[in-house]
């Protein structure tokens, strides 16, 4: 029944939000990416609206979590943003001062006890319109189940982050993207100007795409995030 009372909730807040005009402007029919460089691998601007997109990582803290944000910022930061913490691991005050600067006064957090209510949070986000993203980390997901998904987001015009393991990518999927993170070490450790670095590779794609893999590296000054390298040459999606 929590789950329930949260989506009620959460629902009178997006009704209050349309009542004040705040979503009265068209909306286009895709969201610009917030990541630099993903555009190579993208092939265009951003992310369909109304679509799921996957996020696989080996193990936790690989940085997937940073990344989806980061590059869905366009997607959540004027409109309401769902994030779906099975695993209570995800720390409201580091969200608000990383460098996507996450608006806590639009950020719903919804903790489930059972892996099944997560689900059920996730579908029903996705079919409430209003919310511009949904985050979930979703271990197994069965294709039936990533159907309903796909048409929940459809239905909602929002935009879907699944957060799943890199096993994952054996499994069929209906997801827009598949994306691969992998945790690099800087390129020269006595570098301090770098803190983090990944490389990130486009598994899965519905459509052709311009280029399999980047890297993207985090600096502690104010460029932020920035492509270190490109990785490969093109292929086409399967």
């Amino acid at each position: 029944m929590a789950a329930r009372e949260i989506i009620a909730e959460l629902s009178q807040r997006i009704r209050a939000i349309e009542r004040t005009g705040h979503r009265s402007a068209p909306q286009a029919d895709v969201t610009l990416n917030g990541l630099p460089g993903l555009e190579r691998l993208l092939g265009d601007a951003g992310w369909p609206r109304g679509c799921l997109v996957e996020w696989l990582a080996d193990g936790r803290g690989a940085g997937s979590t940073s990344l989806a944000l980061w590059a869905s910022r366009a997607a959540w930061r004027d409109n309401l943003l769902v994030m779906i913490d099975s695993h209570r691991e995800w720390h409201a005050p580091a969200l608000r001062h990383g460098g996507f600067a996450v608006d806590l006064n639009k950020t719903v957090f919804i903790r489930p006890e059972q892996p099944l209510d997560a689900l059920w949070s996730l579908e029903q986000a996705l079919r409430t319109r209003g919310i511009g993203a949904v985050v979930c980390d979703v271990e197994k997901l069965s294709s039936q189940a990533c159907r309903r998904l796909q048409l929940a987001a459809e239905t909602g015009g929002g935009l879907g982050i699944l957060l799943r393991p890199a096993l994952a990518r054996r499994q069929p999927s209906f997801a827009e993207y598949r994306f691969l993170v992998q945790p690099l070490p800087p390129p020269n450790k006595s570098d301090v100007a770098v803190s983090r670095r990944w490389r990130v590779e486009l598994l899965r794609a519905r459509k052709q795409f311009a280029q399999r893999s980047i890297v993207v590296e985090l600096s502690n000054d104010s460029d932020g995030l920035c492509v270190a390298a490109e990785l490969a040459s093109a292929t086409p999606a399967a």
